[in-house]
């Protein structure tokens, strides 16, 4: 397998955010009972792994298997930034129909962990900041995708942007 930018490119946000993960389970291993055990955080961090490293054949299949992750182990700070990074390639790669579809799945996925977690109205702001940056990143992905679709589209930057993102 011959070693390319554009594969460093697909690869280097997941061996990032798979570095954060590892970070963070490290930090947060041991947190009492009430903790979630580090073999699930651990197990969570291999399927989001997983699910970026297959983003580019599956893009919604990605983000739905983070999205699983997300609701059903409740880790937030462990599976926010794939999820989005997972959003952002959606919106970037897949007509606007799948697009709206992700948004509201996201948008569901993140109203409801509040509720299964029982705080109904403390978490209202964080929930609103979550669901701000997943506007934000949708937005990003729709733009890219205009500008790597149009005129612009064939610049040497913008293939490499199409690269990370696995389209």
């Amino acid at each position: 397998m011959e070693v390319t930018l554009t594969r460093m490119l697909y690869v280097a946000p997941v061996v990032i955010i798979a570095s954060y993960g590892a970070l963070w389970i490290a930090a947060h291993a041991g947190g009492g009972r009430t903790a979630t055990h580090t073999l699930w955080q651990s197990l969570t961090l291999a399927e989001i792994t997983v699910a970026l490293l297959l983003r580019g054949r599956k893009p919604v299949g990605a983000l739905a298997g983070i999205l699983g992750a997300y609701l059903i182990f409740q880790l937030p700070w462990l599976t926010l930034p794939p999820m989005l990074f997972a959003l952002l390639t959606v919106a970037a790669a897949r007509d606007r129909r799948t697009v709206a579809f992700a948004a509201a799945a996201v948008t569901a996925v993140i109203a409801a962990v509040p509720l299964l977690q029982g705080d109904r109205a403390s978490s209202a702001g964080y929930s609103l900041s979550i669901l701000a940056a997943a506007g934000a990143v949708i937005a990003t992905g729709i733009c890219a995708r205009a500008r790597m679709d149009g005129a612009a589209g064939t610049s040497r930057s913008w293939r490499l942007v199409a690269g990370a993102l696995g389209t």
